[in-house]
């Protein structure tokens, strides 16, 4: 998401150009933001338990972030209350176009197609963005039309856009509310983060430690695959510790606590795949 608040700016802007003032306009901006109720109840956990198409449309981003939720959410109002329509389809479609700008993107055609759209100008908190988006909300409060706030808003965009000042990092994936990670893969990983302010550290992660050959690896990888556990893993990484090889996803070195992140074991002596919750052994078939 673009920061929730920045949705939810746009959102009191829209009230206002229906006609709404003071407290109704700001209760309906709530529309603005209400698609990032996924992130807050946490569909991801589904995703952890399968890959397949349907599981990708219950994580952040999922189904709440395309045009068919839009449409049908308000199709369904329109026969109650043809404005309320209008606000909910408009908030909406504004709240795809923000998340689009930002380099993690949308896939707005789910679940038609998995394919992710992003004009990869800024981070989800960008300050000018995020000023731009306040003068939206309050402007209807000081009597001005939102319409110029709006027109600054998409303006700051648009030369965003024909200066062409992507960020540099293709793959941003948010690791928080104001952190993003990226993993580039070459015969070992770099790993980097980016905040808000386009700081960036990396870190060098290598694949596989001493001690690992590739078939040894790709003997822990076949397990992986078989028991479905993969997406655990998107850039394995081997090491050694007595007779156990550890499995950690690359982008773990820089992030260690993160729950997104996963560590599993093997087990040489008796050929076992492991993972440790709560410091209990939880075998993984």
């Amino acid at each position: 998401m673009a920061a929730a608040f920045i949705h939810y700016f746009l959102g009191v802007g829209i009230a206002y150009l229906c006609g709404f003032e003071g407290l109704e306009a700001l209760l309906l901006g709530l529309l603005g933001a209400i698609q990032d109720i996924d992130f807050v109840l946490i569909f991801s956990q589904v995703r952890r338990r399968s890959r397949s198409k349907v599981s990708q449309l219950f994580t952040h981003r999922g189904i709440t972030h395309t045009l068919i939720f839009a449409l049908v959410v308000s199709a369904a109002v329109l026969v109650i209350n043809p404005l309320f329509s209008v606000i909910i389809l408009s908030g909406f479609a504004l709240h795809i176009f923000t998340d689009y700008v930002t380099a993690w993107g949308v896939s707005p055609f789910l679940p038609f197609s998995d394919k992710r759209y992003s004009l990869g100008l800024m981070t989800i908190f960008d300050i000018p963005l995020t000023i731009l988006s306040l003068a939206v909300g309050v402007s209807g409060f000081v009597s001005v039309t939102p319409l110029v706030a709006f027109s600054a808003f998409f303006g700051y965009i648009g030369v965003r856009f024909l200066l062409r000042t992507r960020l540099a990092y293709p793959n941003l994936e948010p690791m928080g509310n104001f952190t993003y990670v990226f993993c580039n893969v070459g015969s070992d990983y770099t790993v980097g983060k980016v905040d808000v302010l386009g700081r960036t550290h990396t870190i060098e992660a290598p694949r596989m430690s001493q001690g690992i050959d590739f078939e040894l690896a790709e003997k822990i990888n076949a397990k992986i695959q078989g028991a479905m556990t993969s997406h655990f893993l998107e850039y394995p990484t081997y090491s050694r510790e007595n007779r156990h090889v550890i499995i950690r996803d690359a982008r773990s070195y820089l992030f260690p606590r993160s729950s997104r992140l996963f560590t599993l074991y093997y087990d040489e002596e008796d050929d076992s795949l492991y993972m440790m919750t709560a410091g209990r052994k939880i075998p993984i078939s």
